[in-house]
Protein backbone atom coordinates (compact mmCIF):
# COMPACT_ATOMS: atom_id res chain seq x y z
CA UNK A 1 0.00 0.00 0.00
CA UNK A 2 2.97 2.48 1.16
CA UNK A 3 4.96 1.48 -2.18
CA UNK A 4 1.46 2.07 -4.35
CA UNK A 5 1.17 5.21 -3.11
CA UNK A 6 4.33 5.88 -3.55
CA UNK A 7 3.71 5.02 -7.29
CA UNK A 8 1.18 7.13 -7.61
CA UNK A 9 3.05 10.39 -6.42
CA UNK A 10 5.72 9.41 -8.73
CA UNK A 11 3.50 8.77 -12.38
CA UNK A 12 2.07 12.00 -11.17
CA UNK A 13 4.98 14.27 -10.79
CA UNK A 14 7.68 12.17 -12.87
CA UNK A 15 6.16 10.13 -15.14
CA UNK A 16 6.11 6.95 -16.31
CA UNK A 17 9.65 7.00 -17.48
CA UNK A 18 11.55 8.38 -14.28
CA UNK A 19 14.80 5.95 -12.32
CA UNK A 20 12.01 6.41 -9.60
CA UNK A 21 9.36 5.05 -11.10
CA UNK A 22 11.40 2.30 -11.96
CA UNK A 23 12.43 1.34 -8.38
CA UNK A 24 8.55 1.49 -7.25
CA UNK A 25 7.68 -0.60 -9.66
CA UNK A 26 10.83 -3.03 -8.75
CA UNK A 27 10.25 -2.45 -4.52
CA UNK A 28 6.18 -3.55 -5.86
CA UNK A 29 7.76 -6.85 -8.17
CA UNK A 30 9.75 -7.73 -4.73
CA UNK A 31 6.51 -7.47 -2.45
CA UNK A 32 4.91 -10.28 -4.63
CA UNK A 33 7.95 -12.31 -5.24
CA UNK A 34 7.52 -12.73 -0.83
CA UNK A 35 4.33 -13.43 -1.27
CA UNK A 36 4.43 -15.97 -4.11
CA UNK A 37 2.77 -13.90 -6.69
CA UNK A 38 4.93 -14.68 -9.44
CA UNK A 39 3.20 -13.33 -11.99
CA UNK A 40 2.29 -9.98 -10.52
CA UNK A 41 6.59 -10.27 -9.19
CA UNK A 42 7.38 -10.84 -13.08
CA UNK A 43 4.94 -8.21 -14.62
CA UNK A 44 6.43 -5.20 -12.41
CA UNK A 45 9.59 -6.16 -12.17
CA UNK A 46 9.60 -6.17 -15.80
CA UNK A 47 8.11 -2.71 -15.98
CA UNK A 48 10.99 -1.57 -13.92
CA UNK A 49 13.36 -2.64 -16.56
CA UNK A 50 11.46 -1.40 -19.40
CA UNK A 51 12.52 2.32 -18.07
CA UNK A 52 16.06 1.38 -16.58
CA UNK A 53 16.84 -0.22 -20.28
CA UNK A 54 15.30 3.36 -21.86
CA UNK A 55 16.31 5.56 -19.57
CA UNK A 56 19.61 4.24 -18.10
CA UNK A 57 20.58 2.22 -20.75
CA UNK A 58 21.34 -1.57 -21.12
CA UNK A 59 24.45 -1.85 -19.16
CA UNK A 60 23.66 0.12 -16.38
CA UNK A 61 23.59 -1.65 -13.08
CA UNK A 62 20.19 -0.87 -11.77
CA UNK A 63 19.65 -2.50 -15.14
CA UNK A 64 20.86 -5.57 -13.94
CA UNK A 65 19.33 -5.27 -11.20
CA UNK A 66 16.17 -5.81 -12.92
CA UNK A 67 17.76 -9.09 -14.81
CA UNK A 68 18.71 -10.46 -11.73
CA UNK A 69 15.31 -9.65 -9.89
CA UNK A 70 13.44 -11.52 -12.94
CA UNK A 71 15.61 -14.31 -12.68
CA UNK A 72 15.23 -15.08 -9.22
CA UNK A 73 11.56 -14.79 -10.03
CA UNK A 74 11.55 -17.31 -13.08
CA UNK A 75 13.70 -19.46 -10.63
CA UNK A 76 10.83 -20.25 -8.14
CA UNK A 77 8.90 -20.75 -10.49
CA UNK A 78 11.00 -23.33 -11.82
CA UNK A 79 11.71 -22.48 -15.34
CA UNK A 80 15.22 -22.16 -15.02
CA UNK A 81 16.46 -21.71 -18.38
CA UNK A 82 14.58 -18.31 -18.73
CA UNK A 83 16.39 -17.85 -14.77
CA UNK A 84 19.72 -18.71 -16.49
CA UNK A 85 19.27 -16.10 -19.13
CA UNK A 86 18.47 -13.72 -17.13
CA UNK A 87 21.18 -13.99 -14.46
CA UNK A 88 23.70 -14.29 -17.04
CA UNK A 89 22.87 -11.04 -18.50
CA UNK A 90 22.73 -9.25 -15.14
CA UNK A 91 26.23 -10.76 -15.06
CA UNK A 92 27.58 -9.61 -17.83
CA UNK A 93 26.82 -5.97 -16.85
CA UNK A 94 28.35 -6.10 -13.61
CA UNK A 95 31.38 -7.96 -14.85
CA UNK A 96 31.63 -5.05 -17.67
CA UNK A 97 30.68 -1.84 -15.46
CA UNK A 98 31.26 -2.69 -11.78
CA UNK A 99 34.78 -5.16 -12.76
CA UNK A 100 35.13 -9.38 -11.67
CA UNK A 101 35.52 -7.97 -7.90
CA UNK A 102 32.65 -6.64 -6.67
CA UNK A 103 30.21 -7.35 -4.49
CA UNK A 104 27.43 -7.51 -6.90
CA UNK A 105 29.17 -9.48 -9.23
CA UNK A 106 29.79 -11.90 -6.52
CA UNK A 107 25.79 -11.57 -6.13
CA UNK A 108 24.78 -12.93 -9.92
CA UNK A 109 27.90 -15.59 -9.44
CA UNK A 110 25.55 -16.66 -6.61
CA UNK A 111 22.25 -16.75 -8.18
CA UNK A 112 23.72 -18.68 -10.98
CA UNK A 113 24.97 -21.25 -8.36
CA UNK A 114 21.09 -21.24 -6.99
CA UNK A 115 19.86 -21.97 -10.16
CA UNK A 116 22.19 -25.01 -11.53
CA UNK A 117 21.44 -26.54 -8.31
CA UNK A 118 17.91 -26.33 -8.63
CA UNK A 119 18.66 -27.81 -11.78
CA UNK A 120 20.66 -30.71 -10.29
CA UNK A 121 23.92 -29.63 -11.77
CA UNK A 122 26.10 -29.74 -8.82
CA UNK A 123 29.50 -29.13 -10.57
CA UNK A 124 28.41 -26.29 -11.86
CA UNK A 125 26.85 -24.93 -8.79
CA UNK A 126 29.81 -25.32 -6.99
CA UNK A 127 32.12 -23.41 -9.46
CA UNK A 128 29.36 -20.47 -9.27
CA UNK A 129 29.13 -20.29 -5.45
CA UNK A 130 32.58 -20.32 -5.27
CA UNK A 131 33.57 -17.92 -7.16
CA UNK A 132 31.05 -15.31 -5.04
CA UNK A 133 33.24 -16.69 -1.69
CA UNK A 134 36.53 -15.88 -3.52
CA UNK A 135 35.20 -12.26 -4.18
CA UNK A 136 33.52 -12.13 -0.99
CA UNK A 137 36.45 -13.21 0.88
CA UNK A 138 38.57 -10.88 -1.19
CA UNK A 139 36.68 -8.02 -0.82
CA UNK A 140 33.89 -7.92 1.98
CA UNK A 141 36.73 -10.13 4.11
CA UNK A 142 36.13 -13.86 5.88
CA UNK A 143 33.93 -12.49 8.50
CA UNK A 144 31.24 -10.84 6.81
CA UNK A 145 27.53 -11.91 6.39
CA UNK A 146 28.01 -12.30 2.75
CA UNK A 147 30.64 -14.34 2.88
CA UNK A 148 28.73 -16.56 5.64
CA UNK A 149 25.96 -16.68 2.82
CA UNK A 150 28.05 -18.24 0.58
CA UNK A 151 29.18 -20.83 2.82
CA UNK A 152 25.60 -21.74 3.33
CA UNK A 153 24.97 -22.19 -0.13
CA UNK A 154 27.74 -24.14 -0.72
CA UNK A 155 26.68 -26.33 1.77
CA UNK A 156 23.26 -26.60 0.48
CA UNK A 157 25.19 -28.27 -3.15
CA UNK A 158 26.71 -30.93 -0.85
CA UNK A 159 23.45 -31.16 1.10
CA UNK A 160 21.52 -31.91 -2.79
CA UNK A 161 24.24 -34.20 -3.28
CA UNK A 162 23.64 -36.21 -0.07
CA UNK A 163 27.11 -35.48 1.59
CA UNK A 164 26.02 -34.20 4.47
CA UNK A 165 29.41 -34.71 6.23
CA UNK A 166 30.54 -31.61 3.89
CA UNK A 167 27.64 -30.15 3.76
CA UNK A 168 27.42 -30.03 7.58
CA UNK A 169 30.90 -29.02 7.39
CA UNK A 170 29.77 -25.43 5.65
CA UNK A 171 27.17 -24.86 7.62
CA UNK A 172 28.91 -24.95 10.62
CA UNK A 173 31.72 -22.75 8.76
CA UNK A 174 28.70 -19.58 8.19
CA UNK A 175 27.10 -20.16 11.90
CA UNK A 176 30.73 -19.31 13.29
CA UNK A 177 30.88 -16.30 11.31
CA UNK A 178 27.39 -15.13 11.77
CA UNK A 179 27.30 -15.89 15.42
CA UNK A 180 30.43 -13.84 15.93
CA UNK A 181 28.90 -10.66 13.66
CA UNK A 182 25.64 -11.19 14.22
CA UNK A 183 24.44 -12.14 17.95
CA UNK A 184 22.86 -15.17 18.85
CA UNK A 185 19.41 -14.09 18.17
CA UNK A 186 19.56 -12.88 14.55
CA UNK A 187 17.19 -14.82 11.81
CA UNK A 188 20.21 -15.45 9.74
CA UNK A 189 21.43 -17.77 12.63
CA UNK A 190 17.96 -19.07 12.88
CA UNK A 191 17.89 -20.18 9.56
CA UNK A 192 21.28 -21.75 9.85
CA UNK A 193 19.83 -23.90 12.80
CA UNK A 194 17.42 -24.78 10.25
CA UNK A 195 19.44 -26.27 7.74
CA UNK A 196 21.42 -27.98 10.09
CA UNK A 197 18.36 -29.55 11.94
CA UNK A 198 17.90 -30.47 7.87
CA UNK A 199 21.00 -32.45 7.47
CA UNK A 200 20.26 -34.24 10.45
CA UNK A 201 16.28 -35.16 9.57
CA UNK A 202 17.58 -36.35 5.93
CA UNK A 203 19.76 -38.85 7.79
CA UNK A 204 17.22 -39.74 9.96
CA UNK A 205 18.75 -38.10 12.83
CA UNK A 206 15.00 -36.80 13.83
CA UNK A 207 15.94 -36.17 17.94
CA UNK A 208 18.88 -33.90 16.69
CA UNK A 209 16.82 -32.38 13.75
CA UNK A 210 14.47 -31.44 16.40
CA UNK A 211 16.90 -29.75 18.62
CA UNK A 212 18.11 -27.13 16.03
CA UNK A 213 14.19 -26.98 14.75
CA UNK A 214 13.45 -25.95 18.49
CA UNK A 215 16.60 -23.76 18.23
CA UNK A 216 15.43 -21.48 15.47
CA UNK A 217 11.92 -21.97 16.25
CA UNK A 218 13.34 -20.00 19.46
CA UNK A 219 14.96 -17.07 17.43
CA UNK A 220 12.12 -16.74 15.09
CA UNK A 221 9.74 -16.56 17.48
CA UNK A 222 11.74 -14.11 19.73
CA UNK A 223 12.78 -12.06 16.68
CA UNK A 224 10.55 -12.01 13.82
CA UNK A 225 7.25 -13.29 15.87
CA UNK A 226 4.82 -15.63 16.13
CA UNK A 227 3.40 -15.09 12.63
CA UNK A 228 6.07 -14.88 10.79
CA UNK A 229 6.97 -17.35 7.03
CA UNK A 230 9.88 -18.58 9.00
CA UNK A 231 8.36 -19.36 12.12
CA UNK A 232 5.84 -21.24 9.90
CA UNK A 233 8.79 -23.02 7.80
CA UNK A 234 10.16 -24.03 11.16
CA UNK A 235 6.84 -25.59 12.51
CA UNK A 236 5.70 -27.29 9.42
CA UNK A 237 9.58 -28.95 9.71
CA UNK A 238 9.41 -29.61 13.20
CA UNK A 239 5.92 -31.30 12.55
CA UNK A 240 7.50 -33.68 9.69
CA UNK A 241 10.47 -35.08 12.27
CA UNK A 242 7.33 -36.14 14.58
CA UNK A 243 5.39 -37.55 11.42
CA UNK A 244 8.77 -39.55 10.60
CA UNK A 245 9.39 -40.37 14.15
CA UNK A 246 5.29 -41.98 14.24
CA UNK A 247 4.01 -38.78 16.29
CA UNK A 248 1.27 -38.34 14.14
CA UNK A 249 -0.66 -36.18 16.67
CA UNK A 250 2.12 -34.04 17.34
CA UNK A 251 2.54 -33.79 13.06
CA UNK A 252 -0.71 -33.02 12.71
CA UNK A 253 -0.34 -30.24 15.70
CA UNK A 254 2.38 -28.34 14.46
CA UNK A 255 1.59 -28.77 10.24
CA UNK A 256 -1.89 -27.02 11.25
CA UNK A 257 0.07 -23.93 12.79
CA UNK A 258 2.43 -23.66 10.04
CA UNK A 259 -0.71 -23.54 7.87
CA UNK A 260 -3.18 -21.18 9.98
CA UNK A 261 0.45 -18.82 9.68
CA UNK A 262 0.91 -19.24 6.18
CA UNK A 263 -3.11 -18.35 5.41
CA UNK A 264 -2.73 -15.17 7.77
CA UNK A 265 0.39 -13.79 6.64
CA UNK A 266 1.28 -15.58 2.64
CA UNK A 267 -2.67 -15.62 0.99
CA UNK A 268 -4.34 -18.38 -0.66
CA UNK A 269 -1.94 -18.55 -3.34
CA UNK A 270 1.40 -19.27 -1.88
CA UNK A 271 3.31 -22.11 -3.00
CA UNK A 272 4.18 -22.56 1.23
CA UNK A 273 0.39 -22.97 1.55
CA UNK A 274 0.39 -26.19 -0.65
CA UNK A 275 3.47 -27.51 0.72
CA UNK A 276 1.00 -27.45 3.88
CA UNK A 277 -1.89 -29.16 2.58
CA UNK A 278 0.76 -31.84 1.39
CA UNK A 279 2.63 -32.21 4.60
CA UNK A 280 -0.90 -32.84 6.52
CA UNK A 281 -2.25 -35.02 3.87
CA UNK A 282 0.96 -36.98 4.19
CA UNK A 283 0.23 -36.99 8.56
CA UNK A 284 -3.26 -38.04 7.42
CA UNK A 285 -2.07 -40.47 4.72
CA UNK A 286 0.36 -42.19 7.25
CA UNK A 287 -2.46 -43.01 9.65
CA UNK A 288 -4.59 -44.17 6.93
CA UNK A 289 -7.13 -41.23 6.74
CA UNK A 290 -7.29 -41.77 3.51
CA UNK A 291 -10.47 -39.45 2.77
CA UNK A 292 -9.13 -36.36 4.22
CA UNK A 293 -5.47 -37.23 3.05
CA UNK A 294 -7.26 -37.04 -0.75
CA UNK A 295 -8.63 -33.49 0.16
CA UNK A 296 -5.44 -32.03 1.05
CA UNK A 297 -3.56 -33.25 -1.57
CA UNK A 298 -5.88 -31.85 -4.11
CA UNK A 299 -5.57 -27.97 -2.34
CA UNK A 300 -2.11 -28.94 -2.97
CA UNK A 301 -2.20 -29.67 -6.64
CA UNK A 302 -4.80 -26.53 -7.28
CA UNK A 303 -2.29 -24.37 -5.84
CA UNK A 304 1.11 -26.06 -7.68
CA UNK A 305 -0.83 -26.25 -10.83
CA UNK A 306 -1.91 -22.01 -10.69
CA UNK A 307 0.99 -20.86 -8.90
CA UNK A 308 4.35 -22.45 -10.65
CA UNK A 309 2.71 -24.82 -13.79
CA UNK A 310 2.16 -27.84 -14.94
CA UNK A 311 5.45 -29.10 -15.43
CA UNK A 312 7.27 -28.06 -12.23
CA UNK A 313 8.52 -30.89 -10.08
CA UNK A 314 5.75 -29.57 -6.65
CA UNK A 315 3.28 -30.59 -9.13
CA UNK A 316 4.57 -33.43 -10.28
CA UNK A 317 4.87 -33.97 -6.44
CA UNK A 318 1.33 -33.75 -5.78
CA UNK A 319 0.38 -36.43 -8.46
CA UNK A 320 1.89 -39.24 -7.40
CA UNK A 321 0.77 -38.22 -3.81
CA UNK A 322 -2.95 -38.75 -5.04
CA UNK A 323 -1.89 -41.37 -7.03
CA UNK A 324 -0.42 -43.50 -4.35
CA UNK A 325 -4.10 -42.66 -2.09
CA UNK A 326 -5.83 -44.17 -4.82
CA UNK A 327 -3.32 -47.17 -4.86
CA UNK A 328 -4.17 -47.84 -1.22
CA UNK A 329 -8.28 -47.23 -1.67
CA UNK A 330 -8.00 -49.73 -4.17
Amino acid sequence: EIYGDALDYSLEHYGDYHPYTATLYDNIGTVYYYQGDYAEALKYCQKALAIREKVLGENHPDTATSYNNIGSVYDFQGDYVEALNYHQKSLAIYESVLGENHPDTAISYNNIGLVYNSQGDYAEALKYHQKALAIREKVLGENHPDTATSYNNIGGVYYSQSDYAEALKYYEKALAIEEKVLGENHPDIAALYYNIGFVYYSQGDYAEALKYYEKALAIYGKVLGDNHPDTATTYNNIGMAYLYQGDYSQALEYCIKALAIREKVLGDNHPDIATSYNNIGTAYLYQGYFSPAMEYYNQALLIYKRVLGENHPNTATSYSNIATVCIYQG
